[in-house]
């Protein structure tokens, strides 16, 4: 029940994100009287929830909040969560470590604050390292192994946030800063987590699907010129490039 409690306040926070976005109040997300399936976790909460007057201290709440919450309910769901196979074959811990951490993610790509989407990018990651001790890694490794790229992809990119308007500002001292090395570092594990994702799927087939490459040549792409641009040495920063170049024209040669 925890896991589904915390599934349901990502999906508020990702609903408030989204009103935020359009500019929309996120107070009558909390006084819309829906009528829920009676089979969705949705009828089950509204039945349990508390009058308006309580409900509405969380018309306040930031997506950030919401997660904090969110994340309390995971960590005791997951720490209950049966490690064996259970006598419903339905279920599986590896799948459900999968699925919380995949929205945990997709809701963090999503925050405008930098430091809130490193945050929980970090989080899922840590869920999705820990499914080395769950899984049947030959079935689930390509999958890990891209997830925690993209996990990697979003903490550097909001690294490297932080430091644009001294860049803008021409002011490149900052490439040799702690904030720079740690934005530096975080692409790096990114780039090496795409290849590794990429060298899984060729191992297991005769080659990527255009699927395959659809999905991981651009963010590895990405990566890769992000990393440039904050790589101050110029022969390793063109070095960088070409392979971002070269990695756009295989995804061309796809097409």
């Amino acid at each position: 029940m925890a896991i589904v409690w915390g599934r349901t306040l990502v999906c508020i926070a990702d609903e408030t994100l989204t009103r935020s976005a359009q500019h929309q109040s996120v107070t009558n997300l909390f006084n819309e009287e829906t009528k829920w399936p009676r089979e969705s976790p949705f009828s089950t909460i509204a039945a349990r929830r508390p009058p308006v007057t309580r409900r509405m201290s969380m018309a306040s709440s930031s997506a950030h909040d919401l997660m904090i919450l969110a994340m309390d309910q995971f960590s005791r769901g997951i720490f209950h969560m049966p490690h064996q196979q259970t006598s419903d074959s339905s279920f599986s811990r590896a799948k459900e470590l999968f699925t919380l951490a995949s929205e945990v993610l997709l809701l963090a790509e999503k925050m405008d604050v930098a430091t809130e989407r490193q945050y929980w990018a970090s989080w899922a990651d840590s869920v999705f390292n820990q499914m080395k001790m769950e899984a049947d890694m030959d079935q689930w490794r390509g999958p890990i192994t891209r997830a925690r790229g993209k996990c990697w992809l979003t903490v550097g990119s909001a690294r490297v946030e932080e430091l644009e308007t001294a860049l803008e500002a021409g002011d490149y001292g900052v490439l040799q800063s702690r904030d720079a090395e740690d934005a530096r570092r975080g692409l790096t594990k990114a780039i090496e987590f795409f290849e590794r994702a990429r060298g899984s799927a060729s191992m297991n087939s005769t080659g990527l699907d255009d699927t395959d490459w659809r999905e991981l040549s651009p963010l590895l792409t990405e990566a890769l010129l992000t990393l440039a641009n904050l790589t101050s040495d110029e022969q390793a920063r063109e070095a960088l490039y070409t392979r971002a170049e070269a990695e756009g024209g295989n995804l061309m040669d796809c097409d």
